[in-house]
């Protein structure tokens, strides 16, 4: 009962309260300092802007990464450098089946490979010189006159890696003798090098 009764008289208070907060419709507005605003009413937002740029981190690709090697292809009766990117780590292995590959861009239809598309061979490295070990003969499957420029496809381009000086050639793990550039043989087992080929490179 006390509660009902005290209904009345508290809503006429908050009307009462309500009536002098109001904005009076006439008369002159008084502005307020700004060092009289309590509680830091006039301190600048703060809150997030309206719009806002998101940036979203893509990680990398497993074997995305690329690196740099020279390879050497056949342009006519020459041979030409040819700076790849691939796959990395560019190791030997790596280098020479790029080489096999051939060229990915259709821009460099001059040049080409010469080695047959399933050309494998195993590279064994030992004291700076590099084994190419094939699996068969694959020199019986390209042209005789085309032979020592598919030698010295392979020579250039392993002779241009990092510690390689010199390389040897073998079937089945048994050494064999391979055309050098100047259009002599060398004998089975015996090192060929980068200079052995340098007066095929196109000038």
């Amino acid at each position: 009962i006390m509660i009902n009764r005290l209904i009345p008289y508290r809503f006429c208070a908050l009307c009462i309260v309500l009536a002098s907060c109001a904005v009076p419709k006439s008369g002159e507005v008084d502005e307020i300092n700004s060092n009289d605003i309590p509680f830091e009413l006039n301190s600048p937002e703060t809150s997030a802007p309206a719009t806002t740029t998101s940036v979203e981190l893509t990680p990398p690709l497993t074997g995305s990464t690329f690196e740099q090697a020279d390879l050497y292809f056949v342009d006519g009766s020459s041979l030409e450098r040819v700076r790849l990117e691939i796959p990395s780590p560019t190791d030997l292995q790596g280098v020479f089946a790029a080489l096999v590959a051939g060229l990915p861009d259709p821009a460099h239809t001059k040049v080409k490979t010469l080695l047959p598309v399933d050309f494998a061979a195993l590279i064994e490295v030992e004291g700076g010189v590099a084994n190419v070990n094939a699996k068969r003969v694959y020199l019986d499957s390209i042209k005789p006159n085309e032979q020592r420029l598919a030698i010295a496809q392979i020579v250039l381009t392993l002779t241009s890696q990092p510690g390689i000086g010199q390389v040897t050639f073998s079937v089945g793990g048994k050494a064999i003798g391979v055309p050098r550039g100047r259009g002599d043989i060398a004998g089975a087992g015996t090192p060929v090098t980068f200079d052995d080929y340098k007066m095929l490179i196109a000038k």
